[in-house]
């Protein structure tokens, strides 16, 4: 199992219209290519009006390959740039991306 992560700090008072943005035009073609989105996370577990929230959202792929696929549809997808270039910096600070595996598949995911 291999974990891609988009942690994004929202504006203020922007947080619960950036995920409701990030699920109408960004979640439906991430799950295209082949990702499960597992968790939508908000810190602090309220949204904030005066200050910024912290967003998880945490997608699933069954395996390498299918990481590899999804990144590789995405590059060719327009919309993807379009959301991340022009539609979500209007609710945004910051965002990161990271993809996670467990430490005990390492070895086996190193294996190609």
């Amino acid at each position: 199992m291999i974990w891609i992560v988009d942690e994004v700090e929202t504006k203020p008072g922007m947080g619960a219209a950036f995920l409701d943005a990030y699920m109408t035009h960004y979640a439906p073609g991430n799950e295209a290519r082949g990702l499960k989105l597992v968790h939508r996370m908000v810190e602090p577990a309220m949204w904030l009006d005066d200050a910024p929230n912290r967003l998880l959202l945490v997608w699933q792929a069954d395996h390498a390959g299918a990481v590899w696929t999804a990144k590789h549809r995405a590059r060719g997808d327009a919309a993807v740039a379009r959301w991340w270039n022009e539609q979500a910096p209007p609710f945004i600070l910051s965002r990161r991306r990271g993809t996670y595996a467990p430490a005990e598949a390492l070895e086996a995911l190193a294996d190609v």
